[in-house]
């Protein structure tokens, strides 16, 4: 496929030995050889005799090819030509290529900035937004400062982690993901736990993200372990990440508790540790907590969560804690006599209340 592109990178090596009234026709002969070379490397590709040849001469011609257009592009600048036409179409050769073969083409490649000024153009038109709409949902805002900081470190020459081809997808599919979870309308939902989840499963391992996460930890241990409890059930997506050659965000998360567990701090609420103990059996307490939930008791609506929290801090009246397990299942004909307990309880409940405040009864 590289050598489809001799007549092309011979015409772009030899523009800075023109002299200026020639360099206007150089330009247009680049455009035409640029629309030509299409067909032409699709026709030395079919010609390629096995796979990993095959994506072994994409990538050799892809890198050529961006070469060309760093070279091309420096040459336009240094000059002041205003006419991009010749830029666009060896532009317009790299996104058919790269369309076709997205799959063959080296996702650690280095992104041109003709692609990281649309993707910086997309996020600019679109986080400030996002982030006013995540701040209403109480997201603290030095996550999103991090976030920010982050994107735009990517744009920042010379500093690490470079901007790769797999960035493409990556950023863009992030804020959107974003976008998503601020403008979902639902209430009384956990947000602050589905934005880590997020952040997890898009493996946003940036190190001041992290180091922010861990001062959260500090300052409520509880819910961070809450949420890293089972691991295994976050849908991480494959490949993807902020930093391909860092430790993902899950796995710091994970290794930082598992050291804070072992260290005086878990010690030291062990020692102080207290339970509330009821005076309702294992099927009252988890008939208890369902009716807590779906009344809106609870500021969490998902079930699970607060089952987690149940399951730590009130005890049945045999002294004992409920899993998790035990507080979310659910089988009406063993529960039966539960129910009149608790019907029971309510009734006295109310009772007090409209003795207490008369004026209830009307």
């Amino acid at each position: 496929m590289i050598v489809s592109l001799q007549s092309l990178t011979l015409q772009v090596e030899t523009l800075e030995r023109l002299d200026a009234k020639e360099i206007p026709s150089r330009l247009y002969s680049i455009s035409v050889a640029c629309s030509d070379n299409f067909s032409e490397s699709l026709h030395a590709y079919s010609q390629v005799g096995s796979i990993d040849t095959a994506r072994q001469a994409v990538r050799l011609y892809h890198t050529q090819l961006l070469r060309l257009h760093q070279k091309l592009n420096s040459f336009c600048l240094d000059r002041n030509i205003e006419d991009r036409s010749a830029l666009s179409a060896l532009e317009e050769l790299l996104e058919r290529i790269e369309f076709l073969f997205k799959n063959d083409i080296d996702p650690s490649t280095a992104l041109p900035s003709h692609y990281q000024h649309k993707i910086r153009t997309y996020v600019e038109n679109h986080i400030h937004s996002i982030f006013d709409k995540l701040a209403s949902k109480h997201i603290p805002q030095v996550y999103l400062d991090e976030i920010l900081s982050a994107i735009n470190s990517l744009f920042e020459e010379g500093k690490i982690p470079y901007i790769q081809y797999r960035h493409q997808d990556y950023i863009i599919q992030f804020v959107d993901a974003l976008h998503q979870l601020a403008k979902d309308d639902r209430s009384n939902k956990n947000w602050q736990f589905r934005f880590l989840v997020l952040m997890i499963n898009f493996n946003f391992n940036h190190m001041g993200f992290f180091n922010r996460w861990k001062e959260m930890y500090v300052d409520d241990p509880y819910f961070m372990d809450g949420l890293l409890r089972f691991p295994k059930h976050f849908s991480c997506i494959r490949g993807f990440a902020y930093n391909n050659n860092s430790t993902s965000l899950l796995k710091l998360m994970c290794e930082y508790v598992q050291t804070t567990t072992k260290g005086s701090h878990h010690a030291a609420i062990d020692q102080v540790e207290q339970y509330l103990h009821s005076n309702l059996n294992g099927k009252e307490l988890t008939l208890w907590m369902d009716l807590c939930v779906k009344a809106g008791v609870t500021q969490s609506s998902e079930k699970k969560e607060v089952a987690y929290e149940f399951s730590k801090l009130i005890k049945t009246k045999d002294g004992k804690l409920l899993s998790t397990h035990s507080l979310t299942k659910s089988d009406k004909t063993a529960e039966y006599e539960a129910a009149a307990n608790i019907d029971q309880i309510l009734m006295v409940m109310r009772s007090a209340l409209h003795k207490k405040f008369p004026d209830l009864r009307s």
